[in-house]
């Protein structure tokens, strides 16, 4: 082992070794230049091994690498036998501490040895050394000691690049396990030598294009493909600029890391003047297509026909950036979930927008939400967004899909959150407005939303019905809702997989705050009132019951079971229901809360049976004074309840301040456990009771909501054009504008008050495309309006669907 020396380490994992006398071969001194990149790059960790070596047997000539390898094959065999140490350098099977690798260069190549400390200097001297020596000319060996070589060598290395031998068939056997390219191959460094380096594998050529415009083209090696790519900004911003140009000819636009790049392939082989031809070509190409886009005709296409594929899947699939704008907070494995808004108890007189406003900002930095209802896991930890209303939700953890009723925020709009109690309880068309603030909703009708935690998408599916309560049965992803229709009248429906509503029939004597609930195996829907009676209703036929049993929810542990809560001389009591046998079979203790009820409203209402059936969640006005009650009224508070021995106990304070000013009013409280997919029979007597679906009634109209849609539409427009014109993203309001369009495009009159400025925007918008002034996903947002509205003026109202958005990049 004497031939090679030890110097101090250079640093981790690089061959190390001591200065010796220099080699007489050595006549003309000269140093290995240090190429100064990251050490990951193979031509700097060349210079590391070379420069930390007591010595490197090098095997140059003043030709291309292919040539110089086939005759080390020739020559030395042993250098055949190698495994891929990475990168492109080889140890020898025999000596691993020998480490090898060729490099081609404008001077010429070279086939360099590296010793290290611990080479076998006898098998070096008989495999290397010697079948070097006698390489024929022009071939020569040459050595480096420590870095320090010959001019000539030095030339060589100084701009070479490492050669990925594998590519010369007597060494394709050492080519590691790899789709595609794991590095430039030599043709293509060749073909780009006089181009810009920009990176290891990536260069760079200005061109000037047939507009006379300086484009900047570039070269290299993505993903084990070796491409031309032209740079057109963030990918962020979208393709819906360049849509004439995307697969057109033999180029595509693409997503590369965070750029859009217009690529063309490059063809194997190509030398230095092909390469330079083909970047003239998708220049001129590229500007060519931008000036046919500019001439063509702006006039908006009508959305896609329906593929087919199920709604859960296209929203599943939906990319990242359909999710981006609108962040939603997903429940983590809560046992339990509420929607719930907060009442401000202030005397009438005492109650203006200022401190109603005041207050609600309070509320925003403590809960992350104000007056609005709001979807909340147990725990109370926010799950709906500041965004967005919600009045009921359920979520199913088998599969991250979420059904909700909502609306916007008046947040969306800019708007002081005051509105969000307006909203509610009428004050923004009554006390605000005379108090000097009109505007916001009155009212607003809700609509049915749908998600997926999977993808983070959530957006609205229909705004043509007024929907109060949803629910979804997971293992098929049938929705169903309540729907209210105005009075006391409502309407259930079930919406298929494709996401396709059908009506099951008219309800009479809602108040327009019950549950909506499907049985275990999806057959039934229950929908419980808080007095006199449910209505069970056949999910296959739409075929009603109205059931003498009140308050109830689906029993989990049995087939054909209802959990009702009966209120008898004073005394709150569960029992069961067995629709088999049109019985009750069963009564559990009575409930004893850890507080004194209302003298007045000593109830507790909806309940909510866990899938294991020992506990029920249940709504109660308990937890405030009489007297408070007597001056404000009473909202719901959450009870849970051990059915063993009928002891319960509030969830949550019912209220939020110490004033009692914020109390807690919670609409609807769910377990998230799938329960059991029990099947239900009816005894005979109540099967006989079966009325046929009632599926006529005037406020059926899918205009019934076109007032109410039309408020939301004119806002969210306007605030879109705002944002467009800062430029600002705003493809996160499209879904809300393209869901609110169906009700006004069937109501004449809403339409015909709205339709001039309307199509004016569409006009407007799309001429603003080709020419550039809208650009980026402002491009395709505005698109998907433009189609929805040639949509509606062929009478294609079918084609408008909210979810076509998550085309969206």
């Amino acid at each position: 082992m004497g031939l090679f020396g030890r110097r101090d380490q250079k640093g981790p994992g690089q061959p190390v070794a001591s200065k010796t006398p220099e080699s007489e071969v050595l006549s003309e001194k000269a140093s290995i230049r240090n190429p100064g990149l990251d050490q990951t790059n193979p031509r700097q960790l060349l210079y590391l091994l070379l420069e930390g070596s007591g010595l490197s047997v090098l095997l140059t000539a003043p030709c291309g690498a292919e040539i110089l390898l086939r005759e080390v094959v020739r020559i030395a065999p042993a250098l055949g036998r190698s495994s891929h140490w990475g990168r492109g350098f080889f140890r020898l099977d025999r000596d691993p501490e020998t480490i090898w690798t060729a490099v081609d260069g404008p001077k010429g190549s070279a086939l360099v040895v590296v010793c290290g400390p611990g080479s076998d200097s006898g098998f070096i001297l008989e495999a290397v050394l010697k079948p070097f020596q006698v390489a024929s000319l022009p071939l020569k060996m040459e050595m480096v000691n420590l870095g320090s070589t010959t001019s000539a060598v030095v030339d060589i290395v100084a701009g070479a690049d490492v050669v990925p031998v594998w590519e010369v068939p007597e060494f394709s056997h050492l080519r590691p396990n790899s789709d595609g390219h794991m590095t430039l191959p030599l043709w293509a460094r060749r073909a780009a030598r006089l181009w810009e380096r920009l990176g290891q594998e990536l260069y760079k050529r200005q061109v000037r294009d047939v507009d006379g415009d300086d484009m900047n083209v570039l070269f290299g090696l993505i993903d084990g493909r070796i491409i031309l790519m032209l740079g057109l900004g963030l990918a962020s911003e979208g393709t819906g600029r360049y849509p004439a140009l995307d697969g057109q000819g033999p180029y595509s636009l693409e997503r590369i890391e965070e750029t859009l790049a217009y690529v063309l392939p490059v063809p194997d082989e190509i030398d230095a003047t092909g390469l330079s031809e083909l970047s003239q070509r998708i220049a001129d190409d590229f500007a060519t297509g931008m000036a046919q886009l500019r001439q063509a005709t702006s006039a908006p296409t009508l959305p896609p026909e329906p593929d087919g594929r199920l709604l859960w899947d296209r929203l599943e699939a939906a990319p990242e950036e359909s999710a981006a704008l609108r962040p939603f907070h997903w429940p983590a494995l809560a046992p339990y979930i509420t929607t719930e808004r907060v009442r401000e108890s202030v005397p009438e007189s005492e109650s203006t927008f200022e401190s109603v406003n005041a207050l609600a900002h309070q509320l925003r930095a403590k809960r992350k939400s104000g007056f609005e209802h709001t979807w909340r896991a147990s725990g109370d930890a926010p799950i709906s967004p500041s965004w967005l209303t919600i009045q009921s939700a359920t979520f199913d953890p088998n599969t991250g899909r979420t059904v909700a009723s909502g609306h916007f925020t008046h947040e969306v709009w800019d708007l002081p959150p005051a509105h969000d109690l307006g909203a509610i309880d009428g004050r923004n068309a009554f006390s605000f407005t005379e108090q000097g603030h009109p505007g916001g909703l009155l009212w607003p009708s809700a609509t049915l939303y749908v998600g997926s935690s999977r993808s983070g998408v959530f957006l609205p599916l229909d705004s043509k019905a007024n929907v109060v309560s949803v629910d979804l049965h997971g293992p098929t992803g049938t929705v169903a809702s309540l729907e209210f229709l105005g009075g006391s009248t409502g309407a259930a429906s079930l919406y298929n997989g494709t996401g396709q509503r059908r009506l099951l029939t008219v309800v009479e004597g809602i108040a327009g705050n019950e549950p909506i609930r499907f049985s275990g195996d999806g057959s039934w829907i229950l929908i419980t009132t808080a007095s006199g009676k449910s209505i069970l209703i056949e999910a296959a036929t739409g075929r009603w019951l109205s059931l003498e049993v009140a308050n109830a929810a689906w029993w989990p542990l049995g087939e054909s079971s209802l959990l009702t809560i009966e209120h008898e001389d004073g005394k709150v009591v569960p029992r069961l229901f067995s629709l088999a046998a049109n019985s009750y079979t069963r009564t559990f203790p009575q409930i004893t809360l850890d507080m004194p009820m209302l003298k007045k409203f000593p109830y507790f209402w909806f309940p909510s049976v866990s899938p294991d059936g020992r506990e029920i969640l249940a709504l109660t006005t308990a937890g405030v004074s009489d007297d408070y009650q007597s001056a404000y009224g009473a909202g719901d508070h959450l009870a849970r309840i051990t059915l063993e021995d009928g002891n319960g106990t509030l969830l949550h304070e019912p209220f939020l301040d110490s004033a009692q000013v914020l109390e807690r009013d919670v609409r609807e409280a769910r377990w998230t456990q799938r329960p059991p997919q029990h099947s239900v029979q009816l005894h005979s007597d109540l099967a006989a009771k079966l009325d046929a679906p009632k599926t006529e009634h005037e406020h059926l109209s899918p205009a019934r909501w076109a007032d109410e849609a039309e408020a939301i539409l004119v806002a969210t427009l306007n605030k879109a054009i705002e944002l467009t014109k800062a430029g600002q993203p705003m493809a996160h309001l499209m879904p809300e504008v393209l869901a609110s369009l169906a009700p006004v495009a069937h109501n004449a009159a809403v339409w015909d008050k709205q339709s001039q400025w309307l199509i004016g925007l569409q006009q407007a918008t799309s001429n603003l495309v080709p020419d550039g002034t809208v650009t980026g996903d402002h491009v395709a947002a505005w698109g998907h309006y433009g189609s929805a509205i040639a949509a509606i003026q062929t009478g294609r109202l079918d084609l408008l669907d909210p979810a076509a958005t998550l085309s969206l990049p």
